[in-house]
Protein backbone atom coordinates (compact mmCIF):
# COMPACT_ATOMS: atom_id res chain seq x y z
CA UNK A 1 0.00 0.00 0.00
CA UNK A 2 1.39 3.06 -1.12
CA UNK A 3 0.10 5.93 1.13
CA UNK A 4 0.69 9.66 -0.16
CA UNK A 5 -0.69 13.51 -0.18
CA UNK A 6 -2.90 13.58 -3.25
CA UNK A 7 -0.75 16.53 -4.07
CA UNK A 8 2.91 14.73 -4.12
CA UNK A 9 4.84 14.97 -7.77
CA UNK A 10 6.23 11.03 -7.13
CA UNK A 11 2.98 8.87 -7.48
CA UNK A 12 3.89 8.13 -10.76
CA UNK A 13 7.75 6.92 -9.93
CA UNK A 14 6.68 4.64 -7.22
CA UNK A 15 3.89 3.32 -9.08
CA UNK A 16 5.86 2.54 -12.25
CA UNK A 17 8.49 1.26 -9.99
CA UNK A 18 6.02 -1.38 -8.43
CA UNK A 19 4.68 -2.32 -11.52
CA UNK A 20 7.81 -3.43 -13.10
CA UNK A 21 8.91 -5.28 -9.99
CA UNK A 22 5.45 -7.48 -10.44
CA UNK A 23 3.83 -5.54 -7.20
CA UNK A 24 0.08 -5.07 -7.27
CA UNK A 25 -0.25 -1.62 -5.97
CA UNK A 26 -3.25 -0.17 -3.96
CA UNK A 27 -3.02 3.87 -3.53
CA UNK A 28 -4.32 5.62 -0.13
CA UNK A 29 -4.56 9.15 -0.33
CA UNK A 30 -5.81 12.28 1.19
CA UNK A 31 -8.36 13.39 -2.03
CA UNK A 32 -9.33 12.66 -5.60
CA UNK A 33 -6.60 10.75 -6.98
CA UNK A 34 -6.66 9.38 -10.95
CA UNK A 35 -3.82 6.59 -10.86
CA UNK A 36 -2.37 6.12 -14.19
CA UNK A 37 -3.47 2.31 -15.67
CA UNK A 38 -2.96 -0.44 -14.72
CA UNK A 39 -3.26 0.89 -11.27
CA UNK A 40 -6.65 0.56 -10.40
CA UNK A 41 -6.59 0.02 -6.46
CA UNK A 42 -7.25 3.71 -5.17
CA UNK A 43 -9.01 4.44 -1.66
CA UNK A 44 -9.18 8.10 -1.53
CA UNK A 45 -10.47 10.93 0.41
CA UNK A 46 -8.69 9.67 3.92
CA UNK A 47 -8.25 12.50 6.18
CA UNK A 48 -4.29 12.64 7.21
CA UNK A 49 -5.30 15.18 10.32
CA UNK A 50 -5.12 12.40 12.59
CA UNK A 51 -2.55 10.03 11.66
CA UNK A 52 -2.88 7.39 14.16
CA UNK A 53 -7.06 6.84 13.15
CA UNK A 54 -6.04 7.21 9.74
CA UNK A 55 -3.45 4.61 10.04
CA UNK A 56 -5.19 2.10 12.01
CA UNK A 57 -8.38 2.36 9.29
CA UNK A 58 -6.19 1.47 6.83
CA UNK A 59 -4.20 -0.96 8.66
CA UNK A 60 -7.31 -3.23 8.71
CA UNK A 61 -8.43 -2.57 5.02
CA UNK A 62 -4.74 -3.92 4.09
CA UNK A 63 -5.60 -7.00 6.66
CA UNK A 64 -8.11 -7.40 4.22
CA UNK A 65 -6.83 -7.24 0.92
CA UNK A 66 -4.21 -9.39 2.25
CA UNK A 67 -1.15 -6.94 1.32
CA UNK A 68 1.73 -6.86 4.40
CA UNK A 69 3.36 -3.39 3.75
CA UNK A 70 2.93 -0.05 3.46
CA UNK A 71 5.12 2.81 2.23
CA UNK A 72 4.58 6.60 2.26
CA UNK A 73 5.33 8.92 -0.26
CA UNK A 74 6.66 12.31 1.14
CA UNK A 75 6.17 13.86 4.27
CA UNK A 76 2.63 13.89 4.41
CA UNK A 77 2.35 10.07 4.23
CA UNK A 78 4.90 9.23 6.98
CA UNK A 79 3.22 9.11 10.12
CA UNK A 80 0.24 7.36 8.60
CA UNK A 81 1.89 4.72 6.82
CA UNK A 82 3.99 4.09 9.80
CA UNK A 83 0.24 3.77 12.01
CA UNK A 84 -0.59 1.53 8.79
CA UNK A 85 2.62 -0.81 9.14
CA UNK A 86 1.75 -1.23 12.99
CA UNK A 87 -1.42 -2.21 12.50
CA UNK A 88 -0.48 -5.11 9.78
CA UNK A 89 1.85 -6.12 12.06
CA UNK A 90 -0.02 -5.91 15.54
CA UNK A 91 2.20 -3.44 16.96
CA UNK A 92 0.95 -1.42 19.63
CA UNK A 93 2.66 1.58 18.05
CA UNK A 94 5.42 2.25 15.13
CA UNK A 95 8.82 2.19 15.10
CA UNK A 96 10.29 5.06 18.01
CA UNK A 97 12.34 6.34 15.55
CA UNK A 98 9.79 7.36 13.36
CA UNK A 99 7.03 9.29 15.81
CA UNK A 100 10.43 11.04 17.11
CA UNK A 101 11.47 12.23 14.45
CA UNK A 102 8.12 13.72 13.18
CA UNK A 103 8.38 16.34 15.92
CA UNK A 104 11.76 18.23 16.71
CA UNK A 105 11.74 19.01 19.76
CA UNK A 106 11.62 15.20 20.85
CA UNK A 107 14.07 15.08 17.90
CA UNK A 108 16.60 16.85 19.75
CA UNK A 109 16.05 15.88 23.05
CA UNK A 110 17.08 11.98 21.50
CA UNK A 111 19.70 13.18 19.67
CA UNK A 112 21.43 14.98 22.65
CA UNK A 113 20.83 12.07 24.93
CA UNK A 114 22.49 9.70 22.22
CA UNK A 115 25.28 11.78 22.00
CA UNK A 116 24.79 13.29 18.78
CA UNK A 117 25.54 17.11 18.72
CA UNK A 118 22.49 19.19 19.06
CA UNK A 119 21.43 22.91 18.87
CA UNK A 120 20.61 24.37 22.02
CA UNK A 121 16.69 24.31 22.11
CA UNK A 122 14.19 26.25 23.88
CA UNK A 123 10.03 25.68 22.98
CA UNK A 124 8.61 28.80 23.27
CA UNK A 125 4.91 29.27 25.04
CA UNK A 126 2.64 31.89 23.16
CA UNK A 127 2.97 35.46 24.50
CA UNK A 128 6.52 34.29 26.78
CA UNK A 129 8.67 36.91 27.51
CA UNK A 130 11.27 37.03 25.62
CA UNK A 131 13.85 38.50 27.99
CA UNK A 132 15.82 35.52 29.11
CA UNK A 133 17.78 36.05 25.28
CA UNK A 134 20.51 37.90 25.89
CA UNK A 135 23.02 39.59 22.87
CA UNK A 136 25.30 36.57 23.10
CA UNK A 137 22.94 34.30 22.73
CA UNK A 138 22.44 35.38 18.95
CA UNK A 139 21.51 34.43 16.10
CA UNK A 140 18.93 32.19 16.89
CA UNK A 141 16.95 30.14 14.40
CA UNK A 142 12.83 29.92 14.92
CA UNK A 143 10.76 27.03 13.87
CA UNK A 144 8.11 24.99 13.86
CA UNK A 145 8.12 22.14 15.80
CA UNK A 146 6.66 20.30 13.11
CA UNK A 147 6.80 20.26 8.85
CA UNK A 148 9.06 20.01 6.50
CA UNK A 149 11.31 22.25 4.24
CA UNK A 150 12.21 25.32 5.41
CA UNK A 151 8.68 26.58 5.89
CA UNK A 152 8.43 28.83 8.70
CA UNK A 153 11.75 28.66 9.42
CA UNK A 154 13.78 32.21 10.46
CA UNK A 155 16.73 33.75 11.90
CA UNK A 156 16.56 36.35 14.33
CA UNK A 157 20.03 38.06 14.60
CA UNK A 158 18.66 40.46 17.91
CA UNK A 159 15.37 40.66 20.04
CA UNK A 160 13.61 42.76 17.56
CA UNK A 161 14.34 40.12 15.02
CA UNK A 162 13.17 37.41 16.96
CA UNK A 163 10.08 38.84 17.97
CA UNK A 164 9.25 39.61 14.16
CA UNK A 165 10.64 35.70 13.14
CA UNK A 166 8.14 34.59 15.63
CA UNK A 167 5.00 36.92 14.64
CA UNK A 168 6.08 34.82 11.04
CA UNK A 169 6.49 31.09 12.65
CA UNK A 170 2.94 31.44 14.66
CA UNK A 171 1.24 32.74 11.28
CA UNK A 172 2.61 29.50 9.50
CA UNK A 173 1.79 27.05 12.34
CA UNK A 174 -1.36 28.50 12.64
CA UNK A 175 -2.39 28.05 8.83
CA UNK A 176 -1.09 24.32 9.57
CA UNK A 177 -4.08 23.95 11.36
CA UNK A 178 -2.03 21.24 13.79
CA UNK A 179 -3.08 21.56 17.42
CA UNK A 180 0.08 20.03 18.91
CA UNK A 181 2.25 22.34 16.80
CA UNK A 182 4.68 24.13 19.11
CA UNK A 183 7.19 27.00 18.61
CA UNK A 184 10.98 26.06 19.05
CA UNK A 185 14.00 28.56 19.06
CA UNK A 186 17.31 27.22 18.73
CA UNK A 187 20.90 28.33 18.44
CA UNK A 188 22.17 28.83 14.99
CA UNK A 189 24.58 26.75 13.54
CA UNK A 190 27.15 27.87 11.26
CA UNK A 191 28.93 26.22 8.20
CA UNK A 192 28.46 23.89 5.37
CA UNK A 193 24.87 22.02 4.45
CA UNK A 194 24.40 18.67 3.40
CA UNK A 195 21.74 16.38 2.56
CA UNK A 196 21.70 12.93 2.84
CA UNK A 197 19.99 9.81 1.79
CA UNK A 198 20.19 6.82 3.09
CA UNK A 199 18.58 3.54 2.56
CA UNK A 200 18.63 1.21 6.28
CA UNK A 201 18.75 -2.27 5.26
CA UNK A 202 18.35 -4.45 8.45
CA UNK A 203 20.06 -2.43 10.43
CA UNK A 204 22.75 -1.39 8.03
CA UNK A 205 23.23 1.89 7.03
CA UNK A 206 23.72 2.62 3.06
CA UNK A 207 24.37 6.07 1.74
CA UNK A 208 23.00 6.34 -1.62
CA UNK A 209 24.37 10.12 -1.87
CA UNK A 210 25.37 12.92 -0.05
CA UNK A 211 24.14 16.20 -1.42
CA UNK A 212 26.06 19.40 -1.70
CA UNK A 213 24.32 22.60 -1.34
CA UNK A 214 26.49 25.26 -3.08
CA UNK A 215 24.27 28.08 -2.07
CA UNK A 216 25.21 29.60 1.61
CA UNK A 217 22.11 28.96 3.70
CA UNK A 218 22.32 31.85 6.14
CA UNK A 219 18.87 33.18 6.62
CA UNK A 220 17.27 35.29 7.64
CA UNK A 221 15.13 32.49 5.39
CA UNK A 222 16.53 29.40 4.54
CA UNK A 223 15.06 28.86 0.31
CA UNK A 224 17.21 25.74 -0.86
CA UNK A 225 17.91 25.73 -4.73
CA UNK A 226 20.41 23.59 -5.88
CA UNK A 227 21.27 19.47 -4.75
CA UNK A 228 24.52 18.44 -5.98
CA UNK A 229 26.27 14.59 -5.60
CA UNK A 230 28.80 13.94 -5.20
CA UNK A 231 30.09 16.63 -2.63
CA UNK A 232 33.15 18.24 -3.29
CA UNK A 233 34.41 17.49 -0.07
CA UNK A 234 37.70 15.68 0.95
CA UNK A 235 37.43 11.78 2.07
CA UNK A 236 37.96 12.86 5.59
CA UNK A 237 34.82 15.04 5.56
CA UNK A 238 32.55 12.61 4.08
CA UNK A 239 33.47 9.72 6.25
CA UNK A 240 32.69 12.25 9.41
CA UNK A 241 29.08 12.77 7.50
CA UNK A 242 29.09 8.90 7.32
CA UNK A 243 29.66 8.01 10.84
CA UNK A 244 27.25 10.71 11.68
CA UNK A 245 24.33 8.99 10.16
CA UNK A 246 25.57 5.85 12.07
CA UNK A 247 24.99 7.11 15.64
CA UNK A 248 21.26 8.90 14.16
CA UNK A 249 19.77 5.54 13.22
CA UNK A 250 21.19 3.57 16.54
CA UNK A 251 19.86 6.48 18.46
CA UNK A 252 16.02 6.16 16.38
CA UNK A 253 16.32 2.63 16.50
CA UNK A 254 15.57 2.33 12.78
CA UNK A 255 15.91 -1.25 11.23
CA UNK A 256 14.69 -0.55 7.90
CA UNK A 257 13.58 2.12 5.08
CA UNK A 258 14.61 4.97 3.86
CA UNK A 259 15.67 7.87 5.77
CA UNK A 260 16.57 11.70 4.38
CA UNK A 261 18.83 13.16 6.87
CA UNK A 262 19.90 17.67 6.71
CA UNK A 263 23.17 18.06 8.43
CA UNK A 264 25.41 21.18 9.13
CA UNK A 265 29.30 20.91 9.00
CA UNK A 266 30.59 23.77 11.49
CA UNK A 267 34.05 24.62 10.32
CA UNK A 268 35.91 22.91 13.30
CA UNK A 269 34.34 19.58 11.42
CA UNK A 270 31.62 18.90 14.39
CA UNK A 271 28.58 17.61 12.27
CA UNK A 272 25.19 18.77 13.65
CA UNK A 273 22.20 16.73 12.27
CA UNK A 274 19.91 19.43 12.20
CA UNK A 275 17.07 17.47 10.25
CA UNK A 276 15.59 14.28 10.02
CA UNK A 277 12.90 12.20 8.01
CA UNK A 278 11.97 8.34 7.73
CA UNK A 279 11.31 9.30 3.87
CA UNK A 280 13.24 9.31 0.66
CA UNK A 281 13.87 12.65 -1.08
CA UNK A 282 10.90 15.12 -1.49
CA UNK A 283 9.50 16.92 -4.66
CA UNK A 284 10.90 15.47 -7.71
CA UNK A 285 14.61 15.71 -6.61
CA UNK A 286 14.47 11.50 -6.53
CA UNK A 287 15.39 11.98 -10.72
CA UNK A 288 18.67 13.11 -9.92
CA UNK A 289 19.27 9.68 -8.32
CA UNK A 290 20.00 6.58 -10.38
CA UNK A 291 21.65 3.13 -9.98
CA UNK A 292 23.76 0.79 -11.38
CA UNK A 293 21.63 -0.33 -14.50
CA UNK A 294 19.44 2.43 -14.07
CA UNK A 295 18.06 1.65 -11.34
CA UNK A 296 15.30 4.27 -9.89
CA UNK A 297 15.47 5.14 -5.83
CA UNK A 298 12.17 4.05 -5.91
CA UNK A 299 12.58 0.65 -6.75
CA UNK A 300 15.06 0.22 -4.25
CA UNK A 301 12.62 1.61 -1.99
CA UNK A 302 10.33 -0.57 -2.73
CA UNK A 303 12.24 -3.42 -3.44
CA UNK A 304 13.90 -3.43 0.47
CA UNK A 305 10.11 -2.61 1.97
CA UNK A 306 9.12 -6.07 0.43
CA UNK A 307 12.42 -8.32 1.16
CA UNK A 308 13.07 -8.84 -2.09
CA UNK A 309 16.34 -9.37 -4.12
CA UNK A 310 18.01 -5.67 -3.46
CA UNK A 311 19.36 -4.55 -6.89
CA UNK A 312 23.33 -2.95 -6.77
CA UNK A 313 23.34 -0.03 -4.92
CA UNK A 314 26.06 1.88 -6.12
CA UNK A 315 25.06 5.26 -7.95
CA UNK A 316 26.19 6.10 -11.49
CA UNK A 317 29.48 7.56 -12.00
CA UNK A 318 28.38 10.60 -13.65
CA UNK A 319 27.82 13.62 -11.28
CA UNK A 320 24.14 14.72 -11.06
CA UNK A 321 22.23 17.85 -9.78
CA UNK A 322 19.24 19.40 -9.15
CA UNK A 323 17.89 22.74 -8.89
CA UNK A 324 14.91 23.09 -7.34
CA UNK A 325 13.24 26.64 -9.17
CA UNK A 326 11.86 28.51 -5.85
CA UNK A 327 8.70 31.30 -5.28
CA UNK A 328 10.78 33.75 -5.48
CA UNK A 329 7.97 36.61 -5.32
CA UNK A 330 3.71 36.49 -3.74
CA UNK A 331 1.79 36.88 -6.29
CA UNK A 332 -0.35 34.54 -8.89
CA UNK A 333 2.05 32.91 -11.42
CA UNK A 334 1.55 35.01 -15.02
CA UNK A 335 4.57 32.96 -17.14
CA UNK A 336 7.52 31.34 -17.54
CA UNK A 337 9.33 31.58 -20.60
CA UNK A 338 12.66 30.91 -21.97
CA UNK A 339 12.07 26.75 -21.32
CA UNK A 340 13.28 26.12 -24.85
CA UNK A 341 16.60 28.53 -24.74
CA UNK A 342 17.48 26.56 -20.95
CA UNK A 343 16.60 23.03 -22.32
CA UNK A 344 19.33 23.70 -24.63
CA UNK A 345 22.44 24.09 -22.02
CA UNK A 346 25.10 21.71 -22.19
CA UNK A 347 24.27 18.77 -20.04
CA UNK A 348 20.50 20.16 -19.10
CA UNK A 349 19.26 16.32 -19.09
CA UNK A 350 15.47 17.70 -18.11
CA UNK A 351 13.47 20.26 -17.17
CA UNK A 352 9.71 19.85 -15.47
CA UNK A 353 7.77 22.79 -14.65
CA UNK A 354 4.94 21.72 -12.23
CA UNK A 355 3.47 25.26 -10.95
CA UNK A 356 0.31 26.22 -12.67
CA UNK A 357 -0.23 29.06 -13.96
CA UNK A 358 -3.20 31.62 -12.71
CA UNK A 359 -2.03 29.91 -9.37
CA UNK A 360 -1.21 32.17 -6.62
CA UNK A 361 2.02 31.35 -5.18
CA UNK A 362 4.40 32.57 -1.40
CA UNK A 363 7.49 32.43 -0.86
CA UNK A 364 9.77 30.63 1.70
CA UNK A 365 9.13 30.69 5.08
CA UNK A 366 5.10 31.20 4.44
CA UNK A 367 5.21 28.20 2.19
CA UNK A 368 7.26 25.44 0.57
CA UNK A 369 6.27 24.98 -3.15
CA UNK A 370 8.42 25.12 -6.10
CA UNK A 371 7.63 26.41 -9.41
CA UNK A 372 9.43 23.24 -11.48
CA UNK A 373 13.14 21.59 -11.12
CA UNK A 374 16.29 21.54 -13.59
CA UNK A 375 18.20 18.26 -13.81
CA UNK A 376 21.76 18.46 -15.08
CA UNK A 377 24.16 15.23 -15.33
CA UNK A 378 28.27 15.76 -16.43
CA UNK A 379 31.28 14.57 -15.76
CA UNK A 380 32.00 16.69 -12.77
CA UNK A 381 30.39 18.52 -10.11
CA UNK A 382 31.59 21.61 -11.10
CA UNK A 383 30.44 21.11 -14.61
CA UNK A 384 26.67 20.28 -13.13
CA UNK A 385 26.37 23.36 -10.85
CA UNK A 386 27.30 25.87 -13.66
CA UNK A 387 24.82 24.08 -16.66
CA UNK A 388 22.24 24.35 -13.78
CA UNK A 389 22.95 27.78 -12.87
CA UNK A 390 22.93 28.41 -16.79
CA UNK A 391 19.46 27.11 -17.08
CA UNK A 392 18.47 29.09 -14.68
CA UNK A 393 19.40 32.60 -15.92
CA UNK A 394 17.63 31.67 -19.06
CA UNK A 395 13.90 31.31 -17.42
CA UNK A 396 11.90 34.54 -16.86
CA UNK A 397 9.37 33.87 -14.11
CA UNK A 398 6.31 36.74 -13.79
CA UNK A 399 3.94 36.77 -11.07
CA UNK A 400 0.50 39.28 -10.84
CA UNK A 401 0.02 40.91 -7.59
CA UNK A 402 -3.89 40.40 -9.10
CA UNK A 403 -5.70 37.58 -10.46
CA UNK A 404 -7.60 39.86 -12.96
CA UNK A 405 -4.24 41.18 -14.09
CA UNK A 406 -3.99 37.52 -15.57
CA UNK A 407 -6.63 37.51 -18.11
Amino acid sequence: MIIMPANTYRAQRFITAAIELGVEVTVATDSDFSPPDPTKNVIDGISFCDPKSAGRALGEIAIEKGIKKAIAIDEGGVEVAAWTQATISNLSSPPIGTLVSRDKANLRKTLTAAGVPQPTMHQVIKGEQLEQFSENDFPLIVKPSKGSGSIGVVRADNLKELKEALEITDLVISEMALNDQVTLIESYIGGTEFAVELLVVEGKVHVLAIFEKPDPLEGPYFEETIYITPPRISKSDYEVIVASMDLCIKALEISNGPMHIEVRVRPDGVVFPIDIATRSIGGNCSDVLNFDGMVSLETLIISNALNLEMPNISREKQASGVYMIPVDDRGYLREISGLHDAERVGFIESISITAAIGNHYRPVPYDNKYLGFIFAKAPTSALVEAALRKARKRLNIVYSPSKSELV
